[in-house]
């Protein structure tokens, strides 16, 4: 899809967003239950836009962190372990003393996986004193938030969302999110697996009822065919299904086995087409973006048909990536009980870091300023190195992605990559 689409997509998904916000109403939203043994602080009213001067904002207030994390519905399993990070990430700020000499705060509810109400839950928070917005991991359900966030003139941070979407171009010049792009994230698989797997063709297979499997697919092929692959085909099938025999039969009737079947998707449905496929006796290769790094995907699977897929996700939790993982893994381990088991759970924790780092810089949560701390820095993340693009190149995070394979229904760390050229947004 070219960029002057994606922008027509753009303008005609906010005009839906804003018919279905006022069809919503102002319900309030559920609070989400507490998905670990962290809860998050009772709301308290605070400014929604700090007009004092830095040297006045040294004061013991808090300074709040609105959150819409989904604890119902689909996005739930992609919003509840940033949320159990983020928490954490807070916990051990506030532990050194604060930003600003100040105490991080959340105040937080539950969007129910559905863009009106994550909407009407975003403009709750900023009532309730939020000074940002932390919105879900993804831009059909999150974008609501950050339209929010940018009507307030207030920064807004998805803590995952990877469309091309999910930027400044289509949600406002305040507007971020801290996972990778998918022209990077697909780009990354089709090189690597190009370059060090041996894929020369490529089939592909997408949900279309989001644009984050839609524009995955894309990508892939785009770069794919760019590098020299050959795509034999593409299929499609939506959220819902149930059974993918047909999908399953055209891929079987292929004139060429393809060296990899490259499905995008979100659980509960992309565990549902990865087992058929395996079970149908097909052992293709299969390979696709961060939806892959689920352990319910590899509960599902199993160790008999949870072989030979390969995925890039946001990061790797375990030493080989450097940093400070050692650390927050242990950190986890002590809070929690057990290890963090998803790339998804670190994303929670770099979208708090990189608010601290930055309102540290900016000496304030006002937008403009915010914003342009956060475009202005680098970012040394537990899901790499992050530099964004300024406003008018769209926010574009650029980051290397992870590259993990399952063998035995087990995941495994293959290595960084980074797409030298990856397609144009």
């Amino acid at each position: 899809m070219s960029s002057q689409a994606r922008a027509v997509v753009a303008f005609v998904f906010t005009l839906v967003m804003v018919f279905s916000v006022v069809l919503a109403g102002c319900s309030p939203a559920a609070t989400p239950p507490p998905a670990t043994p962290t809860s998050a602080p009772a709301p308290t009213p605070q400014p929604a836009e700090p007009t004092a001067t830095p040297e006045a904002e040294m004061e013991e207030e808090p300074i709040t962190i609105g959150a819409v994390f989904n604890a119902t519905g689909w996005m739930a399993a992609y919003d509840q372990p940033p949320r159990s990070a983020a928490l954490l990430a807070m916990e051990d700020i506030n532990s050194k003393g604060g930003v600003l000499g100040r105490e991080l705060k959340l105040i937080e509810l539950d969007g129910k996986t559905d863009p009106a109400t994550v909407g009407n839950a975003a403009r709750q928070l900023i009532e309730q004193g939020a000074q940002v917005l932390v919105a879900p991991c993804d831009f059909d359900i999150g974008a609501p938030t950050s339209q929010a966030a940018q009507e307030a003139s207030m920064v807004g941070v998805s803590t995952c969302a990877t469309s091309p979407l999910y930027g400044s171009e289509a949600l406002g010049d305040k507007q971020f999110t801290v996972g990778m792009w998918n022209n990077i994230m697909g780009a990354a698989m089709a090189e690597y697996g190009y370059q060090e797997l041996g894929w020369k063709t490529a089939y592909i297979v997408v949900d279309t009822s989001i644009d984050y499997s839609v524009s995955l697919g894309d990508y892939f092929g785009e770069h794919f065919e760019t590098l020299g692959g050959q795509v034999l085909g593409r299929d499609t099938f939506t959220a819902g299904d149930e059974d993918f025999s047909a999908q399953i039969q055209r891929i079987k009737a292929l004139s060429e086995e393809p060296d990899v079947l490259y499905i995008t998707g979100v659980m509960p449905d992309l565990g549902i087409i990865l087992r058929q496929v395996r079970a149908a006796g097909i052992e293709t290769p299969m390979a696709g973006g961060d939806t892959y790094d689920d352990t319910e995907l590899f509960r599902v699977l199993g160790s008999d048909l949870g072989n030979n897929i390969y995925m890039a996700t946001h990061s790797w939790l375990g030493p080989e990536v450097g940093g400070e993982m050692t650390r927050f893994i242990d950190l986890y381990k002590a809070e929690y009980g057990d290890p963090p088991v998803s790339a998804f759970i670190v994303m929670g924790w770099d979208t708090v870091k990189v608010l601290a780092q930055a309102i540290e810089k900016a000496g304030t949560t006002e937008g403009a300023a915010l914003a342009k701390a956060m475009e202005d820095m680098q970012f040394d993340l537990l899901s790499g190195q992050l530099d964004w693009t300024g406003a008018a190149e769209g926010h574009q995070p650029l980051k290397a992605a992870a590259i993990v394979q399952v063998q035995g229904g087990k995941p495994s760390f293959l290595g960084w990559a980074r797409p030298a050229s990856p397609p144009a947004p």
